[in-house]
């Protein structure tokens, strides 16, 4: 465990990414990247090469539901999530 924190030590950028998304539910994917000026991919690159599984403990997948049947869109849901909206139809597709 020593080296993983030296690892990830060794990159700022990559921790407060990390810090930011394990510790700010509020804030999306989308706005981590943007606070960054990276692409989304790139941030869950960097979540993924540190292990960190990007879906929040499924936080928002009643919410997705429900707006889907609401009617909602995709970009709708998306936005208002800050899920992907590749993550919005793979959970409408559960």
């Amino acid at each position: 465990m020593d080296g993983l924190k030296r690892y990830i030590d060794s990159n700022p950028v990559d921790t407060q990414i990390i810090h930011l998304y394990l510790n700010q539910n509020n804030i999306s994917v989308g706005e981590i990247a943007r606070l960054f000026e990276r692409s989304e991919a790139d941030i869950y690159r960097v979540l993924h090469a540190h292990d960190i599984t990007p879906n929040r403990l499924k936080a928002n997948h009643h919410k997705v539901k429900s707006l889907s049947q609401l009617g909602w869109d995709i970009q709708e849901i998306a936005r208002f999530t800050g899920y992907t909206p590749r993550n919005i139809r793979y959970i409408l597709a559960k």
